[in-house]
């Protein structure tokens, strides 16, 4: 599981310090060259005022960098990133969801093709019959595979596992009690960078409302009352809910 360091959208503090930069930088610098001319001895040079103004810092574009900095001084803290990361796994678990179900639809191809040409035994005419036993042998489809099969339970599974574990995350990611455990945990370890960079995610098989977050040489498991309201019944496992 890799993380941005920070998805927050720091567009607005990126144009607020270009701009303020080119201000105390590129800009004062052309004001000094341009001023300085009037200091040489005998200079006769005259400037007019009104066109300085373009080198003067104005408020507005002090109040925008102080807005934008502050933003992006509140959506830089340990229990921000937290939030980022928790986004970050529910995007993945959406990913993972996708890819489950692409393969399961295969997978049913698969075997539908084969329950097409058993049908056809079953109801067809004895020329029907003869037919599909040859597409059945020219096709390999004279029984489902065990791959076939395999790759089905796996995708349902992979589907299931990563539905629950994306609703889990949504709602613990409400929970700011979560937020906090978490934060603390890879601050107090000293392993910041090896949490936003190595995190991965798994619910745990014993206690199915608890999330174990896995990093380096650490681990944190976090529970929260946000998931009762993603799920009928909190208390079955992984194994139970498809039966």
């Amino acid at each position: 599981m890799k993380s941005q360091e920070n998805d927050y959208d720091m567009t607005d503090l990126a144009n607020a310090t270009s701009d303020i930069n080119f201000m105390i930088g590129e800009s004062i610098a052309e004001f000094s060259s341009w001023t300085q001319q009037t200091m040489l001895d005998g200079n006769t040079v005259i400037h007019n005022l009104a066109d300085d103004t373009q080198y003067i810092l104005t408020p507005e574009q002090m109040d925008n960098f102080n807005q934008a900095y502050a933003d992006g001084l509140a959506n830089s803290t340990p229990e921000a990133l937290t939030a980022v990361l928790l986004n970050d796994m529910i995007d993945l678990e959406q990913s993972t969801y996708e890819e489950e179900k692409e393969a399961l639809t295969d997978a049913a191809k698969e075997i539908a093709a084969v329950t097409e040409i058993a049908d056809k035994l079953v109801n067809g005419d004895q020329q029907t019959k003869i037919n599909a036993e040859q597409y059945a042998t020219d096709n390999d489809l004279r029984a489902i595979k065990e791959s076939s099969r395999q790759n089905f339970n796996t995708s349902i599974s992979g589907m299931l596992e990563a539905s629950i574990t994306k609703n889990m995350i949504e709602g613990y990611a409400q929970d700011s009690v979560v937020i906090d455990v978490i934060a603390d945990a890879f601050m107090s370890t000293n392993t910041v960078m090896d949490f936003f960079m190595n995190t991965a995610v798994s619910i745990d098989q014993l206690v199915p409302t608890q999330l174990n977050l896995d990093w380096d040489q650490h681990s944190v498991g976090v529970n929260s009352f946000m998931y009762e309201v993603y799920s009928n019944d909190p208390q079955q496992t992984l194994e139970m809910t498809p039966r």
